[in-house]
């Protein structure tokens, strides 16, 4: 229990050093607008989609996806079930109406990737790296349908417009992000049994390199933009939190404990991919939306500050309980 309570310890002081990094060099402006887009876009359309492919590729044999269709199917029945949790605090505890969408969003979809990869990697190693992705594709299918429309949902009754629908071209773009690209372009690379030229995987290699620091410094890096000072804890953002560090993780144990034959590697990433802060994307989208961006902001600045203490805690039980 020492050890685990230690390792917790080392890999949040990790996750920390580096965001902290972000965090005092836009301090001293080093950011504009333009340069936290860039580092956004060269995270989420180069390293990571670069990382996901590599990782795959080295990590990962043809039969063992086989034996993922298991696995994959978890994540998709804890993330929906805690959606429908959600929607019963909504009513149970008279969420304001204004942004009962995003409250939903935050309460179930996590930081998957751009916190959730480092922090297996740091509390896992590369063996985490499928799991991570499993839980990622479950993540991102959720939040770019049902999320996006109740956010839409959320603007339409701010600004008394037309609600977009669920299922749409847009949408599929945006659930098909460059991550998941990276991913299932690596599945069908291995089922096919195919590989790039030696000299282009390195260079993917390269490029993968710098998704976990870069990622964390950006985390660093809105974190100062959002304001610390800024952060107001009230009713509605409460049960934010209760969604995102104690409801969503225990669903996701109580699943993993009854699922049949589930490797513990696997329950361990589930769980603290869980148990993550909220995914940044409610923001962009209540902006896009018109809907109310100041919660969404709080939401997610204050759920990844929270985090810091409460991911030890769950490695800690984690490691008790599996």
């Amino acid at each position: 229990m020492l050890e685990a309570l230690i390792h917790s310890l080392e890999c949040v002081a990790i996750l920390s050093v580096l965001a902290a990094v972000g965090y005092f060099t836009a301090k001293l402006n080093w950011y504009d607008a333009a340069a936290r887009s860039l580092i956004a876009r060269l995270v989420t359309f180069v390293s990571l989609p670069a990382y996901l492919y590599t990782s795959v590729m080295e990590g990962v044999t043809r039969e063992d996806l086989i034996g993922f269709a298991g696995p994959m199917v978890l994540p998709f029945v804890s993330i929906w079930s805690c959606f429908l949790v959600s929607r019963i605090v909504v009513r149970a505890a008279k969420i304001d109406r204004m942004h009962s969408g995003i409250f939903s969003s935050a309460f179930t979809a996590t930081n998957n990737m751009f916190i959730g990869l480092p922090v297996s990697l740091a509390l896992f190693g590369t063996d985490s790296v499928v799991p991570t992705l499993l839980y990622f594709f479950a993540n991102t299918t959720f939040f770019w349908t049902m999320g996006n429309y109740l956010e839409a949902v959320d603007g339409a009754e701010a600004t008394h417009g037309p609600v977009v629908p669920v299922f749409s071209l847009t949408t599929l773009k945006r659930v098909f992000s460059p991550p998941l690209i990276g991913f299932l372009g690596a599945i069908v690379m291995i089922l096919l049994g195919l590989s790039l030229p030696e000299w282009l995987m390195t260079s993917a290699k390269y490029l993968a390199g710098v998704s976990t620091p870069m990622a964390l410094i950006f985390i660093g890096i809105m974190i100062q933009a959002i304001g610390l000072r800024n952060i107001r804890i009230n009713k509605d953002l409460a049960w934010v939190f209760a969604g995102r560090f104690l409801i969503c993780p225990t669903v996701c144990l109580a699943l993993c404990l009854v699922w049949p034959d589930l490797d513990p590697l696997f329950m361990k990433v589930y769980v603290i991919q869980a148990a993550l802060p909220c995914i940044t994307q409610i923001a962009v989208l209540a902006k896009f939306h018109h809907a109310d961006v100041k919660f969404a902001t709080t939401a997610v600045a204050s759920t990844t500050v929270f985090s810091a203490a409460t991911l030890p805690v769950w490695m800690i039980l984690m490691t008790a309980v599996i």
